[in-house]
């Protein structure tokens, strides 16, 4: 048994004792009362009794109010972004081109092979090819379908997976050969000025970049020379829309003795002859071929 519960098992005698004494019969007391031994030892146990339960009470621990429960911690999660869903274009089989400008197509990738048709604008051809560095692509000739050549890629619009189209090893650059011809066409006149127009075709593999025309009256021993880089056609006293800044191979052109080349009377019936250098480059350097023609004007 606790202590506790022992104490409380005496104050309950004790009380008991107290009703019980209510009870007794009254007892008239003398005039010099003196408390009997048992009330004094009665008195003695309250008192004992009393501070019992006062230490008691100070000893007994409290209640304790039970720790507050946590606070829950919400963590939030990540926003889920949603990946839009790619849409497929399916690919054509094959790859194809077009272009926006005319281009030659040669017998190899470059100014150096000849030219032997030419893809127009609006066409789509198929690729079969391409040269190393795919500036160039191998299509059927568009003016030969049992033969194949070559269409500078910078004009050109691809479409479809080039990424299986197979690199061509080109063949040998041809050994340029340089050749043209020149015809007289006819004279014009501005101001009291003549000068003479000239054909020029270019019948070789070079392209001709620069020309210079000199031309010399037999019947006045006069001689007149006008050079440049452009071949440009002139009717009357103004230049026609009509001008090359180069002559490729195949290409036509006119040019004449211009500006500097003017005579400054009617040579008409004169016997003329006009000798052309036409050059590969600028400014008359490169390679250089001449050629003479006679006529009358």
């Amino acid at each position: 048994m606790s202590t506790r519960h022992s104490r409380l098992i005496c104050v309950f005698i004790l009380i008991a004792f107290v009703q019980a004494a209510c009870y007794l019969p009254n007892v008239i007391p003398s005039q010099n009362p003196q408390p009997a031994d048992g009330t004094a030892a009665m008195q003695t146990a309250i008192a004992g009794v009393a501070a019992t339960l006062t230490q008691a009470a100070q000893h007994t621990p409290q209640p304790t109010q039970p720790p507050p429960l946590p606070e829950a911690t919400l963590t939030p999660t990540g926003t889920a972004t949603l990946t839009p869903t790619p849409t497929l274009t399916p690919t054509p089989e094959g790859a194809f081109i077009s272009v926006s400008v005319e281009t030659k197509c040669r017998l190899g990738p470059g100014k150096a092979y000849g030219q032997v048709g030419g893809l127009p604008v609006g066409q789509t051809v198929e690729v079969f090819g391409r040269d190393s560095g795919s500036q160039f692509y191998y299509i059927r000739n568009p003016n030969n379908p049992n033969s194949f050549c070559w269409v500078w890629g910078y004009y050109a619009t691809p479409v479809g997976n080039f990424a299986a189209v197979p690199v061509f090893t080109p063949a040998p650059t041809p050994t340029p050969a340089a050749s043209f011809t020149v015809s007289y066409l006819q004279t014009v006149s501005c101001a009291g000025m003549y000068a003479f127009r000239f054909q020029l075709n270019n019948n070789g593999s070079v392209t001709w970049n620069s020309y210079k025309v000199d031309v010399t009256d037999s019947t006045t021993a006069i001689t007149k020379t006008f050079t440049s880089d452009y071949f440009t056609d002139y009717t009357g006293c103004g230049p026609s829309v009509n001008q090359l800044q180069d002559l490729e191979p195949g290409e036509p052109g006119v040019a004449g003795n211009w500006a500097t080349g003017l005579f400054n009377y009617n040579p008409a019936g004169h016997s003329m002859t006009a000798t052309f250098t036409l050059c590969s480059q600028n400014g008359m350097a490169g390679t250089c071929l001449t050629k003479t023609l006679n006529f009358t004007p």
